[in-house]
């Protein structure tokens, strides 16, 4: 199955550490972000990946060219939000793909377990103890009913910025970008999802339980990503 990584966005709460460099190249330890998760993907067998670039595009393409992984340049990426990049990839994403947000680091048999979940979209997500600056998910018997960046009044579970679509899945994702974006460019991925359940779609939610992640969204992720065992290179 193909990777799309989203890593267009100019990453600001992680200035000044991203004023010169992309994010998915700041380094924890010896690797890069990038290369973490290319190396966690690999673990979890998948090794066809395409990276969405926008700021820095060209620091970002030249690093992924020496790693052998393709790219694509949403070039509306100053005006435009994540479900804009995700539209880049449209043919990329046909036939079923992982989807995956550049900040995110996570254990390999996380992807596995995820792969494995039946359903045509299946959003990894971490139950209690939500983050304020979670991604907020209602979810109910494994089926999310609601999600949202905003405070929800029954939430019980954050998005991690993982999602598996089958082919059919990735068909009803394609048809709702193109119908978000024909009114805002500026569209989040968790909007048009949200808007897809809306519509009767059944998005299930795969918990990944005790399994360790995290978000890089501040400098100081970047120091206890390092003390995750995961992150580490063998």
């Amino acid at each position: 199955m193909k990777t799309i990584i989203l890593a267009a966005g100019k990453s600001t709460r992680l200035l000044p550490l991203t004023k010169e460099t992309p994010q998915s190249m700041l380094k924890i330890g010896e690797e890069t972000i990038l290369e973490k998760q290319i190396r966690l993907l690999k673990e979890a067998g998948l090794e066809d990946v395409v990276v969405i670039t926008g700021y820095l595009s060209k620091k970002m393409e030249e690093f992924c060219r020496e790693k052998s992984i393709k790219t694509l340049f949403n070039p509306f990426y100053d005006v435009s939000g994540i479900a804009a990049s995700l539209w880049m990839a449209k043919n990329e994403i046909k036939n079923g793909f992982l989807f995956l947000y550049s900040d995110v680091l996570f254990e390999s048999e996380t992807i596995g377990a995820l792969l494995g979940q039946e359903g045509d979209i299946c959003l990894a997500a971490k139950k209690n103890d939500l983050r304020a600056e979670a991604e907020k998910i209602i979810e109910e018997a494994g089926l999310i009913k609601r999600i949202s960046k905003a405070k929800l009044a029954k939430e019980n579970s954050e998005f991690i910025g993982i999602a598996k679509f089958s082919e059919y899945g990735a068909e009803k994702l394609i048809k709702e970008l193109e119908n978000e974006l024909k009114d805002n460019l500026e569209t989040s991925f968790i909007t048009v999802i949200d808007h897809l359940i809306q519509k009767g779609e059944t998005v299930k939610a795969y918990d990944i339980k005790d399994a360790q992640f995290i978000d890089i969204d501040f400098p100081e992720d970047l120091a206890r990503a390092q003390k995750l065992k995961f992150s580490e290179q063998k």
